[in-house]
């Protein structure tokens, strides 16, 4: 039994409904992590704002996506990572050799694995990197703007992985295979 209450539509507020039918209508169901989010209106409301801004970041979709799967694989979090898994097979993003990278950190070209090892830096670590790991960034071609959306990615991750072992939430998607 999840240690969250996860809101049926019966009791969800009329405000909650229509964020529900704006998540249906995107992913097709309200996933039971957001169901368990929207126990506060304005977190769930917020959350979906930050992580709909995602969607314009000009590190672009499948970065982005990479980002949350290397962050869940780190976080141990197996309802996100297969949530992240399926997401990214139906929109086409990536390929399984590339999801598979992506939650191992290495990425599908030299860029993306830069970005990635940066990511897992930052999260081992707490939000503490070096100067080096910065300028590492920028030889890469990631602007400061570019950083702050890879930070941004990592908070959204994050807050769904965090959620998902607070609330227990039953998976509501495929599993995922185990890695290395």
């Amino acid at each position: 039994m999840p240690y969250l209450k996860h809101l049926t539509d019966e009791e969800a507020s009329g405000f909650v409904k229509k964020l529900f039918k704006k998540v249906e209508s995107g992913l097709g169901k309200v996933p039971d992590l957001f169901r368990a989010m929207a126990n506060s209106e304005d977190v769930f409301e917020a959350f979906l704002h930050f992580n709909g801004a995602l969607g314009n970041v000009e590190i672009g979709p499948k970065l982005v996506k990479a980002i949350i799967l290397r962050t869940s694989q780190l976080n141990d979090c197996q309802y996100c990572l297969r949530a992240h898994t399926q997401m990214a097979k139906d929109a086409n993003l990536m390929t399984d050799e590339e999801i598979i990278n992506s939650r191992k950190g290495l990425g599908w070209d030299e860029k993306s694995k830069t970005a990635l090892e940066f990511v897992t830096k930052v999260v081992t670590n707490k939000g503490f990197v070096s100067q080096e790991d910065i300028d590492r960034m920028h030889q890469m071609g990631f602007s400061d703007k570019n950083i702050v959306e890879i930070l941004g990615a990592i908070v959204v991750a994050t807050t769904t992985n965090y959620l998902a072992h607070i609330a227990d939430t039953p998976p509501d998607y495929p599993e995922v295979p185990a890695i290395d």
